[in-house]
């Protein structure tokens, strides 16, 4: 019973928080789309593959849901509670109150930017959160050796086929996950596993359909030339800084997790004493440094920026160092789930090493990943208690209660701003003032560049000659709005 009310509180939170939550950037153009049909929607999605990208299932459901919010709320309120709930069925704690919360906390307390990108922005929820909680079914199916039937095995076969056509990164990532599966029941059955074959050809199917798509072709002939023109290791080079930024420095409750896993590693898996002292000094002290600096530059408290600087020499080769460390002693404990879960979410991150675009959630993927991989090392090592429960409790409630306390004010701010719209509609004012929101709410909520603005116009019918003036608005706390 208390299963299925923790599991109903994450589907009512985020209900709550999505239905307060308003159309926002992207979405103001997609919502036109859908506002015209289901087959205009079908007929975008399929425009879209042969002129500008390959990311036909996203996209297709982008034009449905975002002209259907109040079904979206709904299926991303599923998609949300499904993510947490398969984080749990793959850890399959045996200190439950404590992993149940851990993994909640893992979408309450990732970077707010992340949050803002990929939890009540429509277009990039769907592209980089929807697809999360099918992998993570995929995987248990996997991990879980069940004998199925034929339905079941159609089902992952179509699964494989659309997963790989959200985005671009987590479609390589499936078919590096088949072929890792494919490897590893190969040397432990001594042939080919045929169903895991097919999951493969499917997936890779799915991929070069998506990636050869004319859109795609067209898209990465007029974007980003001078990336396109450089060496395999050029783009490496370029986007170290990048691949460190976006692995660990934005994440800060990914680093804690990931320091109190490496520490019971260090503990439990090196003898030598000094050893382990050094180890555990080495694998701590920089990533609470980096958190806490991180957290500081980011609520402009200071603007010393040494151990969160993504492109600081020490701090770079720091990380990659950590990250060899944190694989061995991973490989040491033995456990397929660990090593699997730590390869590919490095390897989320690492595949974007090929691309010029990277932003907060191209990295969920990773934060997701990595995170369950050093949950599974907490749930072994680190025994729960009254303590700890009661803490980790405490701070899901507080968070809860800020998102809640956050998205009214958005909302309350909506209206404002939505009357100020109306009326200067009605009295044909030459400009119509919008109060500024928070630069860390969703994503591209403020109208500031020629293409949302046009897009913004269109969806409140607001006459193409009219300006669009946003102004300031200092918020409490950072989240509470400051009705002027």
């Amino acid at each position: 019973m208390k299963r299925k009310i923790f599991f109903i509180s994450i589907f009512i939170l985020f209900l709550i928080i999505l239905f307060l939550s308003p159309i926002c950037g992207d979405d103001w153009g997609n919502y036109i789309v859908g506002s015209r049909g289901i087959y205009h929607s079908i007929g975008n999605a399929v425009g879209m593959y042969f002129d500008w990208e390959g990311r036909f299932i996203s996209r297709l459901f982008i034009n449905i849901f975002t002209y259907h919010k109040v079904l979206w709320n709904i299926v991303n309120g599923i998609a949300i509670t499904g993510l947490v709930y398969y984080i749990i069925k793959l850890i399959n704690p045996k200190n439950k109150k404590m992993i149940y919360l851990l993994s909640f906390l893992m979408i309450l307390l990732m970077n707010t930017f992340t949050f803002s990108q990929v939890i009540p922005w429509i277009a990039g929820n769907i592209t980089y959160l929807f697809v999360m909680p099918l992998l993570l079914i995929y995987y248990y199916y996997i991990f879980s050796n069940k004998k199925t039937n034929n339905y079941i095995k159609a089902l992952f076969v179509f699964l494989n086929l659309i997963m790989t056509m959200f985005i671009e990164h987590v479609g390589v990532l499936l078919v590096v996950s088949n072929l890792i599966f494919l490897v590893y029941k190969y040397i432990k059955n001594k042939k080919i596993d045929k169903e895991v074959l097919m999951y493969l050809i499917t997936s890779i199917v799915g991929l070069v359909s998506m990636l050869a798509s004319p859109g795609s072709m067209k898209r990465s002939g007029m974007e980003n030339v001078e990336f396109s023109k450089l060496s395999l290791f050029g783009k490496i080079t370029y986007n170290i800084p990048n691949f460190i930024y976006y692995t660990f420095i934005i994440n800060s409750y990914l680093l804690i997790l990931m320091i109190i896993s490496n520490v019971s590693l260090v503990k439990n898996k090196i003898s030598n004493k000094w050893l382990k002292v050094l180890l555990v000094l080495f694998v701590s002290i920089i990533p609470v440094l980096s958190t806490v600096n991180y957290l500081l530059v980011e609520t402009k408290i200071t603007t010393f920026n040494m151990f969160s600087d993504q492109n600081n020499i020490f701090i770079i080769i720091y990380y990659i160092i950590l990250s060899v460390i944190t694989f061995i002693m991973m490989i040491l404990e033995k456990d397929k789930k660990m090593i699997f879960f730590f390869i590919v979410g490095i390897g989320a991150n690492g595949i974007m090493l090929m691309s010029p675009t990277w932003g907060y959630r191209t990295s969920f993927a990773t934060y997701i990943l990595l995170g369950l991989s050093y949950l599974l090392v907490i749930d072994k090592y680190i025994k729960e208690n009254k303590i700890i429960n009661y803490l980790l409790t405490g701070i899901t409630v507080v968070a809860s209660c800020c998102y809640i306390v956050l998205y009214i004010s958005i909302a309350r701010e909506y209206n404002d701003n939505l009357d100020r719209i109306n009326k200067g509609i009605k009295n044909k004012d030459k400009v119509i003032e919008i109060v500024k929101y928070p630069y860390y709410v969703n994503c591209n909520i403020n109208p500031d560049n020629d293409y949302h603005i046009m897009k913004f116009k269109e969806y409140y019918k607001i006459d193409k000659d009219v300006q669009i003036k946003l102004i300031d608005n200092n918020w409490k706390l950072f989240i509470i709005y400051n009705k002027q």
